[in-house]
């Protein structure tokens, strides 16, 4: 069985009375011109009647309009165009509350977009900026130890003949006989871990410029220490294990224990009275994270 479906139009029409007239047709029709001709002026609805019926304009009952139901066709007129353009005015508000609300949208999204470009820029600045100040420390760092090595060739050179064969004389017999068919034992470097993530963008330390410190892996670079201008304090003051002067710096590691062991073997070689505060500090907090299952 089907289902019979009513217009919106049509439950307009049920609501106002059923069908529209053909008097209240033509008068919503012409409703403005009307309005306009009449202005404040009072209605001969009598006069009207016999002029709609030349026209042959009927009410709803298909009968030309007596003076009271022109009366009231005209007010209903009225009514229906004054809710008619108080919808289409609401209609028109809600529109451009919307387009409002819309361009606000845009316009923050517009603003978010701007503020994490300007912020990225000033990122990359900063850290570009940064870069070229460790560039610049590392050409100072090194022209100041090729100047140092210069001075100690050319000292060396002005030194007397007769040293260098009293020095001879002190070698042991042992150290200068050539020791045919021995291979050299060979040591191979280690390397800096791989870096990842955002850690790829923060520039490594200057170099480590100075002889190697007693205790020092002999597989370890010099690279891998820390410059002894380094500050070895974090943001709150307090000291920063991870990046002392002069001692293996953890982002040289992919192991966390071996560079505790590292630097447990530097500290050791140093007399416990001419430790500095921070190793005297570091050494008890390594050896708490070694555990007594290590022996160094």
């Amino acid at each position: 069985m089907s289902t019979l479906v009513v217009p919106n139009a049509l439950l307009t029409e049920m609501a106002d009375g059923w069908f529209h007239s053909d008097v209240f047709i033509w008068m919503k029709s012409n409703h403005d011109t009307l309005a306009q001709a009449l202005g404040k002026k009072r209605i001969s609805w009598n006069r009207m009647c016999i002029w709609l019926g030349q026209f042959g304009l009927t009410d709803r009952h298909g009968k030309t309009p007596t003076r009271e139901t022109a009366r009231q066709t005209w007010y209903r007129v009225r009514k229906a165009v004054l809710r008619e353009k108080a919808e289409r005015e609401a209609a028109h508000l809600e529109a451009l509350r919307l387009e409002a609300a819309r361009e606000s949208e845009k316009a923050a999204i517009q603003a978010e977009i701007r503020q994490r470009r300007e912020a990225e820029a000033a990122e990359k600045a900063a850290l570009r900026d940064k870069m070229e100040q460790v560039s610049r420390d590392v050409a100072r760092r090194v022209q100041a130890q090729t100047e140092t090595q210069t001075i100690a060739r050319v000292t060396e050179h002005e030194q007397p003949a007769s040293s260098d064969a009293a020095s001879q004389e002190n070698v042991p017999h042992e150290q200068a006989r050539v020791r045919i068919g021995e291979v050299a034992r060979v040591v191979r470097m280690r390397t800096q871990a791989p870096r990842y993530g955002r850690d790829r963008d923060i520039p490594l330390p200057p170099p480590y410029v100075g002889p190697r410190p007693a205790g020092m892996p002999e597989d370890l670079p010099l690279e891998a220490l820390m410059p002894l201008d380094a500050p070895g304090i974090d943001d709150k003051g307090m000291y920063d294990f991870k990046q002392l002067p002069g001692m293996p710096r953890r982002s040289f590691y992919d192991n966390e224990r071996v560079w505790m062991m590292d630097c447990m073997a530097l500290i050791k070689a140093i007399p416990p009275a001419e430790r500095p505060p921070a190793l005297r500090a570091m050494g008890p907090w390594l050896a708490t994270r070694l555990g007594p299952s290590y022996r160094g």
